[in-house]
This record gives C-alpha cells, sequence and structure tokens, in this order.
C-alpha cells in the first residue's frame, strides 16, 4: 500500500513540477520584454521630438507662408501599439515649440468644428467623418477660423522613424498647399532641444565649443587648504608632529587647449594661526583629465596632478620640521619664543574634481624629502619613498 501510494505522490509532483518552474521563468521573461519595451518606447519618444524639432526649423528658416497664417492641427498619428499618451505627447510638443517660434508663420488655432466627427445624412447614404475631410462643413467656416490645417503623420518603418507632414487648405478640394517628410535612425542619439531655442547639430556644437572658449585659457583659482602630517612610527622615543597647516591660495592657472585636457598652475600661499605659526608656500602643478578627453560642461571633470611646493614656515609650533627629535616639554617651553623658521620643498600626487571649472575638491599625498628620516614625522604610506602628509583643498575658479 504504502509502494502504491508512493507511486501516485511521485506522479503528482511531475505533473505540478513543470508549472511550478514556468511561473517565475515566464515572470521574468514578461519583465525583460516589458524593460525592452520601455527602452525602445523611450528612444521612439526622443526620436520623435527631434523630428518634430527639425519640422519647426524647417519652418523658421523657409516659412511655408508669407505673414502668419491660422492653421488647425488636424491629428498626429503615431506608431501603432505606442498608445494615444505619445500622440498626446506629440501634440504639446508641436505645440509648444509653434508658439516658441511665431516666426515660422504657422499660427495654431481651434477650430471645434474643423475636429468634430460630422454625420451627414442624404439619399445617397449617411456619411461619418471629421468637419476637416467635409466639403460642406469647410465651406461653412467663418473668416476668422482656421483656414488651413496640419496633418502629421509619424511612422515606424524597420529601423528608421519617418515624419510625414502635410498642410491643407480648407477648400472643397484639399489642396496640399506644402508637404514635407523626414527620417531619423532610432539608434541615433537625440539632442534634447528646448522647444524656445532649436538649434541644429552644427550649431549646438559650435554652442559647446563656445562657452568652452568663453572662459578663455586663463583661470584663477582661490583655493582653502588644509595639510596634516602623520605621527612619529618610532612608538618608543616619539617626537611631537607638527600641528595641520591651513592654507589661502591663489594664482594661474593656464589650460593649454581649449579641450582643457591638460593644465598647469603657478600658486601661492599663506598660513597664519596667532601665536602658533606662519607660512608662505610657492606651488607649481601639472594636471591631467582622466574622465575624456575633453572637459565636460554638464558632468564633473576629474583630474590627476602632480605638484612641487617650495614651503617656509616660522612660529612656536614649528619646532617639528626638524631632524632633532622634539618632545612635548620643549613645545611647552617654545610657546612664549618666536620659534625656528625652517624652509623645505614637497612633491604632492592627488586627484581633483571638478563640476563646470567653477568649484573642485581635491586631495593629495605629499613628500617631503628633507624629513624623510626624522623622528617627529611618520609616513601616512610608503611607496618607493614615504607620504609624511595628507592634503585636502576646496577650489574656486574666477
Amino acid at each position: 500500500m504504502s509502494r502504491a501510494l508512493s507511486l501516485v505522490m511521485l506522479w503528482c509532483w511531475a505533473l505540478l513540477a513543470p508549472a511550478a518552474w514556468a511561473g517565475p521563468v515566464q515572470d521574468a521573461q514578461q519583465a525583460e520584454l516589458e524593460r525592452v519595451r520601455r527602452e525602445v518606447a523611450d528612444k521612439v519618444h526622443l526620436s520623435a521630438y527631434d523630428l518634430l524639432d527639425e519640422l519647426v526649423m524647417t519652418w523658421v528658416k523657409e516659412p511655408p507662408f508669407e505673414r502668419p497664417t491660422p492653421v488647425v492641427m488636424a491629428g498626429v498619428s503615431v506608431p501603432v501599439g505606442l498608445g494615444t499618451s505619445l500622440q498626446a505627447l506629440m501634440e504639446n510638443h508641436l505645440s509648444a515649440a509653434l508658439t516658441s517660434h511665431p516666426e515660422s508663420t504657422v499660427q495654431l488655432v481651434h477650430c471645434p468644428a474643423c475636429t468634430a466627427v460630422v454625420v451627414h445624412s442624404g439619399p445617397e447614404g449617411t456619411v461619418v467623418k471629421r468637419g476637416v475631410d467635409d466639403p460642406e462643413v469647410l465651406a461653412k467656416l467663418g473668416e476668422d477660423t482656421g483656414r488651413h490645417a496640419l496633418f502629421v503623420d509619424i511612422e515606424a518603418e524597420g529601423a528608421f522613424l519617418v515624419l510625414r507632414a502635410r498642410i491643407t487648405k480648407l477648400t472643397p478640394e484639399l489642396p496640399i498647399v506644402w508637404s514635407h517628410t523626414r527620417s531619423t535612425s532610432a539608434t541615433t542619439p537625440s539632442l534634447l532641444r528646448q522647444p524656445t531655442r532649436l538649434t541644429t547639430a552644427a550649431e549646438a556644437r559650435q554652442d559647446y565649443l563656445d562657452a568652452l572658449r568663453a572662459r578663455g585659457p586663463i583661470s584663477v583659482p582661490l583655493r582653502l587648504g588644509i595639510r596634516t602630517y602623520a605621527t612619529p612610527d618610532n612608538a618608543e622615543q616619539p617626537g611631537v608632529a607638527p600641528p595641520p597647516f591651513l592654507w589661502l591660495q591663489t594664482g594661474v592657472e593656464l589650460g593649454t587647449t581649449d579641450a582643457r585636457a591638460w593644465t598647469s598652475s603657478v600658486i601661492v600661499g599663506y598660513s597664519f594661526i596667532p601665536q602658533a605659526y606662519q607660512g608662505i608656500l610657492a606651488q607649481a602643478r601639472v594636471n591631467r583629465l582622466i574622465t575624456g578627453r575633453v572637459r565636460s560642461l554638464t558632468r564633473p571633470n576629474l583630474y590627476g596632478f602632480v605638484g612641487a611646493a617650495a614651503i617656509s614656515v616660522w612660529g612656536p609650533a614649528t619646532g617639528s620640521f626638524s631632524d632633532e627629535l622634539l618632545t612635548a616639554d620643549q613645545v611647552l617651553l617654545a610657546a612664549d619664543e618666536e620659534g625656528p623658521r625652517t624652509s623645505f620643498g614637497t612633491l604632492q600626487f592627488g586627484l581633483d574634481l571638478r563640476v563646470g571649472n567653477r568649484i573642485g575638491m581635491g586631495a593629495f599625498l605629499e613628500t617631503m624629502p628633507a624629513f624623510v628620516n626624522s623622528p617627529n614625522i611618520g609616513n601616512y604610506l610608503f611607496v618607493i619613498t614615504g607620504f609624511q602628509s595628507v592634503g585636502t583643498e576646496v577650489t574656486f575658479w574666477f
């Protein structure tokens, strides 16, 4: 009996298992299809926007009428399967572009009788059509209503999106007074133009280059930075590390090209904490753009840099910049004294993140060859040589 029951249970499991497996697999397939559908729909939306923008640009450069003329938007058709939402988006976008460019001479007007469905009955039968397609209705239009109708058809033909536009005169003959066809590939990146300022791809590139050149090759940075120094590595007989130094710096930065892939700068700085220390520095840097070949105006730019600096400090708190061991007692005894004066050179390696070449944040490691063996200063990192200092900075460019 138990053997027969086991066989029955095994047979039921074999029947139900494929259905259980099919659920998650089918859901995953549906989710992937929905993702692909959204991606394709987004590309179609943007490509359709481009086609409508180019249509309005054509009217701006070559107006279809000699003077502003009332035109009824008879309708905008879109590819089947994308829904009425795309149709509404296209109508709104086209209306916004035409309203922002009255020089196109196409003046949209509201004509309820033109777009309404009209039922006409006669001896020959009953005809149902829109007002723009019925000559008898069109003949009754007054002088203040639209005398032309605009038809826009957007169709998908393979990998291309095709726009066909025509302007028809609202007379019984319905003559076409203007017609145009444009196409674009769905894989072509969209320009994302503003309806208030329509430009071609060449004009947009020229605007970008003009914006790059507007700043000129020379800029003036104003930098606020802080340097901190590593504590001594010798735990048995530790010295006293220098305090953090706050620096205010300015100078000149020069870009070798408009792309600003390479820049160089010369900076001077001053540091002052009352009754602790004072300092001056002179620094030179070479910066290299890491995130591309041309600096971007719309996204952050990351630069790597190498620099060298000459620093001179003096005051009671600068005794740590020495090869001799400095104890806490010596620091307390020197608090009321003028303190030593020390000058040394440094090398920096760091990164600088900039936004619009207006504001930036940077961080760097600094090595001080004169104090590699100092008992007062340790190393944050040792790669070929020791890096005794870490710095952070915020920069504004003018």
